[in-house]
């Protein structure tokens, strides 16, 4: 197992413009930034506790967690983290030194080696299955084992798994779909019970209420890379020249302040596209559909090297890309079938599709195209008749791009397609999130109508928590951010629930002064030690002094108001004001 483990986890693509492009894990890892969440009633609130050690993940209060969630957004580092534990475990306590770029965080391998076996499995290849032991079985074992010695090696399985402490990491839980309404988690079975579970996923699968609170004993929340410009320098050094690194990786730190790109890089998708374009001589501006837009032009590069710009580009984006022009028929037809996996499928179909699909939307006719370019990636499924392909794209999130594109094109054709998937369940606006996103940078026209759909099922929905309400308005803001980002202005994204901190005061503002007669919630927490955080400052704000005012006046179905912070003050009747410390100074004699 440790040496399929090698084989299968050990290298990992750098680049995402290139799959050729590959190196050791190890060598490239850097560790990530993972807090602390705690249980409070109804919710998990992130703490601003820091996670450096397996220790710390695998117990609490020196107990030991059965069930362990690590959430994190597309591209956060989940699946990374996951095949790097994996390795760690192979190698042992004694197997190798921890390089400058791991150390000392998530360096105690000791604390692995209290697990005899450790499980990996990629839920998107074990969807309609929700038995950990048959997922052990069919994703390991049948590729380790001829047919001949498997039922030898079922048996042994079984038995090590009954009786030896195992690790069973479970990646993509957000990927993953069980038979039937009744499995909403892969399970194991009561004889197993020594094994430890530890189960990737994004923050809206166990937003939306079907994991219950009581099958998640620790929770922990990914938020990337802790050390973003110190990974852009490895990267680097593999794409130039050892002389040049010195003098390239300072320019490039002074363009990612110049763009404001400093964000993104905390994804460590984001930034290996970033720092590769930037190799390249292709300077981005902090939009994620640009960068997206990059990927699919590189990909298409691969297979079909013929040039020529749009004449009448669909989006403004497009208008410096060479490549996709020439395929542009090829793109429509990925993104129809993208939108319609998502959107018009069943779930256990979203992910991982058949040929059937690809025969439906004509995607067999450019199939070689398709994984040549891999902007679709295949797989053999060993049956017991015959083996067949299922195929997937690269990654979820450019199938959400893809998606997105296509709702761009077809604003006018599809409305009734995403009002009967946003009332499939009560939470199913969650999911579509990245969508939503992506859509603001294409189209904020529409995505302006969708936040209005997005807006009647949450605001509605009484039983929701107030968790899931922040996360509502935390989409929001990203799709305003990424629209911004774009050129956009005038921007009117629907919000009903408004949670204020430093971090996002100025840009969720504007978002605020178009919805005061939509709020239901409004909830403030201001430091009045810490600066607001200005991703773009306007220009009717001082930098050293930020002023900015509430108006309730228009507030007629405001239900909720929170207000913590000494730096807030009141106005009248109507109006809330809210000061740095130096602005306080200045009027508190007149307050």
């Amino acid at each position: 197992m440790k040496k399929l483990y090698s084989n299968k986890l050990n290298y990992v693509t750098i680049s995402p413009l290139d799959d050729y492009s590959d190196d050791k894990l190890r060598d490239v890892y850097m560790a990530p930034k993972m807090m602390a969440m705690r249980k409070d009633k109804k919710a998990f609130l992130k703490t601003e506790k820091q996670v450096n050690t397996y220790k710390e993940v695998f117990l609490t209060d020196n107990t030991v967690n059965p069930r362990i969630f690590i959430q994190g957004e597309a591209g956060s580092g989940k699946t990374t983290f996951l095949a790097k534990l994996a390795l760690d475990w192979c190698k042992g306590v004694h197997g190798y030194i921890a390089s400058d770029n791991s150390a000392p965080i998530f360096a105690d391998l000791d604390a692995l080696q209290c697990y005899e076996f450790v499980f990996h499995i990629t839920l998107r290849n074990s969807v309609n299955q929700f038995d950990i032991y048959t997922m052990v079985k069919k994703q390991i074992m049948d590729s380790i084992y001829t047919p001949t010695d498997r039922e030898k090696a079922y048996e042994l399985v079984s038995e090590i798994m009954k009786h030896q402490r195992c690790l069973i990491l479970l990646d993509g839980l957000d990927e993953w779909t069980g038979p039937g309404d009744q499995h909403n988690l892969p399970t194991l079975v009561v004889d197993h019970i020594k094994c430890v579970m530890l189960i990737s996923t994004r923050p809206w699968k166990l937003a939306d209420g079907k994991v219950k609170h009581s099958d998640i004993d620790a929770l922990f929340q990914l938020e990337g890379i802790n050390e973003p410009l110190a990974l852009s320098k490895t990267i680097l050094s593999r794409l130039i020249d050892k002389e040049e690194l010195e003098i390239t990786f300072s320019a490039f730190t002074l363009y990612v302040d110049k763009q404001k790109l400093g964000e993104l890089l905390s994804s460590p998708m984001m930034l290996s596209a970033i720092v590769c374009s930037y190799a390249d001589g292709i300077e981005l501006k902090g939009s994620k559909c640009e960068i997206y837009i990059l990927l699919v032009e590189s990909l298409f590069k691969k297979a079909n090297s013929d040039k020529s710009t749009f004449t009448h580009p669909p989006f403004p984006l497009f208008t410096r890309t060479e490549h996709i022009q020439p395929n542009v028929e090829n793109l429509n037809r990925l993104a129809e079938m993208a939108f319609h996996l998502l959107f018009v499928n069943e779930r256990e179909n979203a992910i991982v599709f058949s040929i059937t699909e690809l025969k439906k939307f004509k995607i067999d006719e450019i199939k070689d195209f398709a994984l040549k370019s891999g902007i679709l990636s295949a797989q053999r499924t060993a049956s017991a008749l015959r083996s067949t392909l299922s195929f997937m794209f690269i990654h979820l999130s450019m199938q959400e791009f893809l998606a997105a594109y296509h709702i761009a094109r077809n604003a006018n054709r599809i409305d009734g397609i995403i009002s009967i998937y946003l009332n499939r369940h009560p939470k199913a606006y969650l999911d579509i999130s990245q969508v939503f996103i992506f859509l603001c940078g294409l189209d904020i026209s529409y995505a302006e109508k969708l936040s209005r759909m997005m807006h009647e099922r949450h605001a509605s929905d009484t039983n929701e928590s107030s968790n899931n309400k922040n996360m509502c308005n935390g989409i929001v803001l990203a799709g305003y951010r990424e629209a911004n980002a774009n050129g956009y202005s005038d921007i009117a994204l629907k919000l009903s629930h408004f949670y204020f901190n430093n971090n996002n005061i100025i840009d969720l503002h504007k978002i605020w002064e178009t919805n005061a007669a939509n709020a239901i919630v409004l909830n403030v927490g201001i430091d009045d030690t810490k600066p607001f955080s200005n991703q773009r400052l306007s220009p009717a704000i001082d930098e050293c002094a930020s002023q900015i005012t509430i108006d309730l006046q228009s507030c007629l179905e405001l239900t909720g108001l929170t207000l913590e912070g000494r730096s807030i003050l009141v106005k009248g009747k109507y109006t809330i004001w809210f000061f740095c410390r130096i602005c306080f100074r200045c009027v508190q004699g007149n307050r």
